[in-house]
């Protein structure tokens, strides 16, 4: 099921699917909705999986007034997704952008979150080393137009980074799905996020966590991922293949979900 939602102004696209416990997922920088389904696709016959497009991303609203990108102001986005669905609490997580959100949203609102799941943690307390290159990314969207940027951007993907065609492909899908001014501007704006302090905070959060990351990838620092996993009270790390290999076998990150949610099976 779709539907739209409103919160701070704008409008948020949700969907979701299944039933039982309640598991809200947010995805990350240039991620839509419909990439979280994949991914939890293994979850879907034992919970109702309900994702929504972050703010000025796929089919929600665009937004080109960067103070929008407001990590807190986000946070409050999953809140209003709860609360429009009528779901008092629930199994919350995200990816990259998305675990900073949900986070964020767990700290503000611990009673509401029965468990957390986080994909690739992206941004702590210190400035992430790629955001000169999401700029560069933001500018070449604004400069080239979204098919000149995403030529461009294969041609490094295949010939720099070796990414198979599969995984190509699905930046260019992914990327595709949103306006390019909107997304721009949260490429420029997010990067810069240091949405805590000092990871320190973490330690209030007593519920079950598991934190998904990969090697061999500075936007998704496993370092960040260890920090944060050493700094929650009861957390796990599980290690997966690279990031291309999620983009291509993306139930990769639900079945490990799986295996935390249903230890029995």
């Amino acid at each position: 099921m779709r539907r739209a939602i409103t919160t701070d102004g704008l409008t948020l696209t949700v969907e979701t699917l299944g039933s039982g416990p309640p598991l809200v997922f947010a995805h990350g920088l240039t991620g839509t909705r419909r990439g979280v389904l994949r991914q939890l696709a293994p979850l879907a016959d034992r919970f109702q999986i309900i994702v929504y497009d972050q703010r000025g991303h796929g089919d929600s609203r665009p937004v080109t007034d960067p103070a929008r990108y407001d990590a807190d102001r986000m946070a409050a986005d999953l809140a209003a997704v709860l609360d429009a669905l009528d779901i008092p609490r629930a199994i919350v997580g995200g990816e990259s952008m998305g675990a900073a959100t949900t986070l964020l949203f767990a700290l503000r609102w611990p009673e509401r979150v029965e468990k957390l799941l986080l994909t690739a943690p992206a941004f702590g307390e210190t400035p992430n080393t790629e955001s000169p290159r999401l700029k560069e990314m933001a500018a070449g969207i604004a400069g080239l137009g979204m098919p000149g940027f995403l030529a461009r951007a294969a041609e490094r993907q295949r010939d720099l980074l070796g990414w198979s065609p599969e995984a190509v492909a699905h930046v260019a899908e992914s990327f595709s799905a949103h306006d390019p001014a909107s997304l721009a501007v949260a490429l420029q704006t997010v990067s810069d996020w240091q949405p805590f302090p000092d990871l320190s905070v973490l330690a209030d959060l007593a519920c079950p966590t598991c934190i998904i990351a990969w090697d061999g990838d500075p936007l998704h620092p496993l370092a960040l991922a260890r920090q944060v996993a050493a700094t929650l009270p009861h957390a796990e790390l599980h290690l997966i293949p690279t990031l291309p290999a999620v983009f291509v076998q993306p139930t990769l990150v639900g079945e490990v979900y799986r295996r935390f949610l249903l230890p029995e099976g």
